[in-house]
């Protein structure tokens, strides 16, 4: 058999074959920067629309609980930490606590504070509304009067965690299916601008994907199904996130992998 005939049957160049022929690719490589035991762990919440009649708040500090137990440090919310007032026709009905200041007081006497355990948030369109109604920007009061709590944002914030950044969003509209809205605004977001976590909030559904490079989760909620979420065909998904991270032994700390583990809170599981 001729040398050509050799190389042209497993598709090698010559080089390639005498590389062999001297054992010098008879071994695979081992990619040291991807076995690394460098991980963190952080919890995930949205849309606990505080002061509402359907706020799920014994669920709320149940997930804080577990986080607690995990030695889990930080927690990161993509906004509507209240329900804020005039979203929809008829949410009047489902306001438990009335006013800017109360509905502000109510939270930092209520949000789970946990020894260990700091929260990173963000405002969504519900907390917007006493910014629009009578310019009060809730998120920054809240900030101030717990210390756990650290105010990141209108509709958007980013932190690094380890040289990880992660960006905390909140969306808005719906759609025909649930990663839509979070696909199309990831595909807007410049090269050099990416994170290497998103967090969209406003949805009350959860979802993990990777895209261009980012892992885009949908928080979830905890928040029960308004007359809002009724008319709009939406059952929302009730719990929060717990997600480790995996990263490199290199300077650019990159991301190997994502363990992301959701916490569901079914109907009937209080105690």
């Amino acid at each position: 058999m001729k040398l050509k005939d050799i190389t042209d049957k497993f598709g090698i160049t010559e080089k390639q074959l005498v590389s062999i022929l001297a054992g010098k690719e008879t071994k695979p490589k081992i990619l040291e920067h991807n076995i690394s035991n460098k991980v963190f762990t952080f919890g995930v919440v949205s849309d606990t629309h505080l002061c509402s009649i359907h706020e799920k708040l014994d669920e709320l500090h149940t997930f804080y609980e577990i986080c607690r137990k995990e030695k889990i440090e930080i927690v990161v919310h993509s906004g509507d930490l209240l329900c804020g007032w005039g979203i929809y026709r008829g949410q009047e009905n489902e306001v438990k606590i009335f006013g800017a200041d109360n509905q502000i007081t109510y939270t930092v006497n209520n949000y789970p504070k946990v020894k260990g355990i700091t929260t990173y948030f963000i405002d969504g369109n519900h907390d917007e509304s006493w910014n629009k109604l009578a310019g009060i920007k809730t998120g920054e009061i809240i900030a101030k009067e717990r210390e756990d709590m650290i105010y990141l944002g209108q509709y958007q914030g980013d932190l690094e965690i380890n040289k990880v950044k992660i960006r905390l969003f909140h969306g808005g509209g719906n759609a025909y299916a649930i990663s839509y809205k979070l696909q199309k605004m990831m595909e807007q977001i410049p090269s050099g601008d990416k994170p290497h976590i998103l967090i969209s909030g406003h949805y009350h559904t959860s979802l993990y994907f990777f895209y261009r490079l980012i892992h885009a989760f949908q928080a979830g909620c905890f928040e029960d199904q308004s007359l809002f979420l009724l008319r709009m065909g939406i059952n929302p998904t009730i719990g929060g996130w717990t997600i480790k991270v995996r990263i490199a032994d290199d300077r650019h700390h990159t991301v190997l992998s994502i363990t992301p583990t959701f916490i569901p809170f079914m109907k009937g599981s209080k105690k």
